[in-house]
């Protein structure tokens, strides 16, 4: 009931972001089960980039675009929610023209030695969604590449 009425104070903008983060969400979420990474986020930047563009995406924006992907998937997705709230932020902004946000996936080993993937979204070295520590944390998968195309190297 708390997050209700605390929702209920947000102002009218937040709430049609808010549905329309909901359906991205579902809609990803969906997609993901049954289509390829490499496949959603194509059809996703093409489907973005194909509309018409109806304003540009602003500083003030992008963060309201990043906190409703998070509260929506945060209370959708219980368990591994980072990806779609990712994908979620990305078409958000490409949707606005701003297609200098880039999707970001990572890994780590945890005390166990278990792998553990997140996905995170920066903006010119900002990260949007996914946690600041993220770069930090987290190897990048093209990072990733590189380093062990150097490995192997003769």
């Amino acid at each position: 009931m708390r997050t209700f009425r605390k929702l209920w104070q947000h102002p009218w903008q937040n709430w049609g972001l808010l549905l329309h983060a909901a359906a991205l969400t579902v809609g990803i979420r969906t997609g993901l089960a049954a289509a390829s990474l490499s496949h959603m986020t194509r059809g996703l930047r093409r489907v973005a980039t194909g509309l018409p563009q109806t304003r540009d995406a602003t500083p003030r924006y992008r963060r309201r675009a990043a906190w409703a992907a998070h509260a929506v998937g945060r209370r959708l997705l219980p368990e591994r929610p980072c990806l779609t709230q990712a994908l979620v932020l990305q078409y958000l902004l490409l949707r606005r023209g701003d297609d200098a946000a880039e999707l970001h996936i990572g890994v780590t080993k945890d005390e166990d030695d278990t792998l553990q993937a997140h996905a995170w979204v920066e903006r010119k070295g900002h990260v949007l969604i996914g946690g600041m520590d993220a770069p930090g944390t987290y190897e990048r998968f093209e990072d990733l590449g590189e380093k062990m195309e150097a490995a192997n190297a003769p």
